[in-house]
């Protein structure tokens, strides 16, 4: 049955019909609904989702010389207002609503039309695929005996419009092949003595010969009058099978291939045998992993009587990409796990097809196969993104005022999967610059690296004892180079190596913390962060931990010192509207970090009731709840209400003695909204007893 995939072209408007070329780049372009997907280049032409154009194509199965059109109708109903929102869901529903009466009018065309029940579906919702393919499946068993009873009647002629022959008075065979067949082939032959035959006849009885699979050749031979026909079938069978040997490369135990050939020979092929056994083979094969897998030759030898059996299990004779203007070839070769002289393999490809994706360096990956003798060429075809991004933004808030933004980002440096970025922020209290080289992967190993260099000025409210004092100025310039790995359970691991001048200054000649530091230090560090979201998560955990070292003698800093650092959290949903965020930071380091390394705390996100970085120390624990409640059902942004309970302290001497009297507890309330713009927030906190 020939495959036909229909698209439109997004430039002409006009309906294609794909019958050649790339079968997953077809289908791609059959399916790539606007805005959700990238149209696919095929020909010169941007083909995207044939459903804007023809939603029910019978008539092209028509015009393609179908017998009988079935036509499975999967457009789902219209969407209820509060289902559009989405540009997608817009564009899906205009299509929709413009494809109505086509649609209905390529029903009736149909011979066959089955309508699976997806009132409870909509377009796009690629959560429930196995539910609607056991859906489909079930709609199709519905009509299988109507179906069949169809093609039946379709099949069938009738007798009168046959040729007539005559009637039989012998029937034999020759070429002595009869022993082969059974017993009961004499009473299924339509030709029989005495019986009245026509063309129709014959010919069911030659297909029912050559089908026992005995035979490489029948025909059949009339002769005499038509009152007394003669009817000889000739039978030209298989010769005997002595041996069989498959040709292959081990990747099955030879006890499956010996048990095959053993079924085989001895006797007089059966053809019908052969392929039962080569495709138990092949489908083992297949089921190994090896998708490739084919018989690729099979050749008798006469003189011995020897069948020989070429097995292909489908080696790779070249990897070639194709598409990548800017990516250089070994930063795609390396996500594919298959290599030249390796076994294809379906679960191998579409992995490496994933990892290809996780680059976010293409829009569209894609994999052809060309046979190539006995091997097969691997095309991996690629549609590269555009690499250049540029953003501006800005941030306001009470207490540190305005600051704004602009980062520049090259994704794919030199096309070695490199990321740079620059970026540059001013605001009323702070300054920074940044160059930073980032890769997920250095060179051909999994370990992910970054190197940053910076420059920033940060001014800083001082509080003693909730009173403020004159500001200060940290100022920080400096490299550090990062490496790291995923590690299951333990989520990423890095180490980091830092070098950095550090300047604390303030214009009060009493302010205790002024110092001018060269900091060197290795740290190690874990991440796992499983939040489903950002910035306001529904579920999820973000746990973090480190260690930090700084060490005068091998590294040259100015001070040793050892610190850590444990921060906890959980988002968890109570309820359809509710979620509520438990959390732990604890920090803890020795008498001689210097305190531009100290923990801080306060702040709208923070410790609310306190201002930024208003509490320090070289130790300091923290906990607290959050509970939030959606409140925006119905509303093109989502808004919530926040309450928080927080209790904390810090302590700038590992010895000194802890009090009660040490914590401070808050409580606030706040209104966010997650807006096109960014997030909004107002919070009020109190501080229990102080502010």
């Amino acid at each position: 049955v020939p495959f036909r995939a229909v698209a439109t072209d997004l430039v002409s408007g006009e309906k294609v019909v794909l019958g050649k070329g790339d079968l997953a780049e077809a289908i791609n372009a059959s399916m790539a609904f606007p805005l959700l997907f990238a149209p696919v280049e095929i020909d010169g032409k941007w083909l995207v989702d044939g459903g804007i154009t023809d939603n029910l194509p019978v008539d092209v199965a028509i015009q393609q010389g179908a017998d009988m059109v079935i036509a499975v109708d999967a457009t789902s109903d219209l969407r209820r207002r509060e289902e559009i929102g989405a540009p997608w869901e817009i564009a899906d529903q205009v299509t929709s609503i413009m494809m109505k009466n086509p649609t209905e009018e390529s029903r009736l065309q149909a011979d066959v039309l089955i309508q699976p029940a997806l009132e409870a579906y909509k377009g796009g919702d690629f959560r429930m695929a196995d539910e609607l393919i056991a859906i489909g499946y079930r709609s199709g068993r519905e009509i299988a005996d109507s179906l069949k009873n169809l093609m039946a009647v379709r099949r069938d002629f009738p007798r009168d419009q046959d040729v007539y022959i005559g009637r039989a008075s012998v029937v034999q065979l020759a070429g002595g092949g009869a022993a082969l067949l059974p017993e009961s082939f004499s009473a299924m032959c339509r030709a029989r003595y005495g019986q009245t035959l026509y063309r129709g006849d014959i010919y069911r009885d030659l297909t029912a010969l050559y089908e026992s699979g005995f035979f490489e050749n029948v025909y059949a031979r009339v002769e005499g009058p038509p009152e007394a026909r003669r009817i000889t079938y000739h039978l030209d069978a298989f010769p005997r099978v002595n041996q069989v040997n498959f040709r292959h490369h081990g990747l099955l135990p030879d006890s499956l291939y010996r048990a095959a050939a053993a079924e085989i020979a001895g006797r007089p092929l059966n053809i019908n045998d052969l392929f039962a056994r080569i495709d138990t083979l092949r489908n083992t094969l297949i089921g190994a992993g090896y998708s490739l897998a084919a018989i690729s030759e099979i050749r008798y030898q006469a003189e011995n009587g020897e069948l020989d059996v070429l097995v292909d299990e489908g080696f790779i004779n070249e990897v070639r990409i194709v598409g990548n203007d800017a990516t250089r070839n070994f930063v795609i070769l390396r996500e594919f796990p298959l290599k030249r002289g390796d076994v294809f393999r379906a679960s191998a490809a579409s992995e490496g097809i994933q990892n290809i994706y996780s680059t976010s360096l293409f829009d569209r990956v894609l994999i052809n196969l060309k046979k190539n003798r006995r091997e097969y060429d691997v095309i991996i075809k690629v549609k590269e993104r555009k690499y250049l991004l540029a953003r501006l933004g800005a941030n306001y808030s009470l207490e540190r005022r305005t600051t704004g933004f602009v980062e520049l980002l090259e994704d794919n440096l030199l096309g070695t999967d490199i990321k740079l970025k620059l970026f540059g922020s001013a605001g009323d209290f702070e300054r920074r610059a940044e160059v930073q080289f980032y890769t997920v992967r250095l060179f051909n190993t999994y370990l992910t690296s970054s190197l940053t260099f910076f420059y920033q000025e940060q001014q800083d409210r001082f509080y003693r004892d909730f009173i403020r004092e004159k500001d200060y100025t940290t100022t920080r310039r400096g490299w550090k180079f990062v490496v790291g790995q995923q590690i299951e359970r333990l989520g990423l691991i890095s180490a980091e190596l830092r070098l950095e001048s550090i300047d604390v200054s303030s214009t009060d000649p009493q302010f205790a913390y002024q110092s001018d530091l060269q900091i060197r230090s290795v740290a190690v560090r874990s991440v796992v962060d499983k939040r489903d979201k950002l910035p306001f998560p529904d579920r999820g955990i973000y746990n973090r931990w480190y260690w930090e070292a700084g060490n005068s003698q091998l590294l040259g800093s100015s001070v040793p010192f050892t610190k850590i650092f444990l921060g906890l959290e959980g988002y968890y949903p109570l309820l359809q509207v509710m979620n509520y965020h438990p959390y732990l930071y604890v920090g803890s380091a020795d008498l001689t970090l210097p305190f531009a390394e100290y923990f801080f705390f306060g702040g709208q996100n923070h410790f609310a009731g306190l201002h930024n970085r208003e509490k320090f120390g070289r130790q300091f624990i923290q906990t607290g709840l959050d509970w939030r409640w959606e409140i925006s059902p119905g509303l093109p942004v989502d808004a919530y209400l926040i309450g928080s309970y927080a209790i904390g302290a810090s302590w700038e001497r590992p010895d000194d003695r802890i009090e009660g009297e040490d914590f401070l507890q808050s409580v606030s309330a706040s209104l966010a909204i997650n807006s096109l713009l960014g997030p909004i927030q107002f919070t009020y906190g109190n501080v229990s007893g102080q502010r």
